[in-house]
């Protein structure tokens, strides 16, 4: 379904997030780069994105200003706190704050749900 014509926001939205996957696989930015993602639902400051990430890509550092949580739907990423490192696979669901993950990187194909509160911009 074309970005345009889907809606982002409602009372009640549901996906299917194999098809979901299928599609992103088949999106011309997974096969250029090995990262795919679509925004599921953006209502007010909520933000719900379905990502795929082939395997060996190296997603970097959270730069958001805000905090968030990654849950793998499928696959495993590794990733580092500090001098610290730690692996989260399927059915696992990761914290942090802005910066906090470093070196966040698929260790196979990964599709990960990643969820993050945008700051409302008040009187704007």
């Amino acid at each position: 379904m074309s970005p345009l014509s889907r809606a982002l926001s409602g009372e009640h939205l549901s996906f299917d997030l194999g098809s979901q996957i299928e599609g992103l696989r088949r999106d011309e930015g997974f096969v250029r780069s090995g990262r795919a993602g679509r925004t599921l639902v953006k209502e007010g400051p909520f933000r719900l994105a379905l990502t795929l990430i082939a395997e060996g890509v190296d997603v970097g550092t959270h730069h958001a200003t805000s905090p968030m949580t990654l849950l793998p739907v499928r696959g495993r990423l590794h990733y580092r706190v500090g001098e610290e490192e730690f692996e989260i696979g399927e059915g696992e669901v990761l914290f942090f704050g802005p910066g906090h993950a470093q070196d966040i990187i698929a260790l196979e194909e990964t599709a990960l749900l990643l969820t993050l509160a945008t700051e409302d911009v008040v009187g704007g």
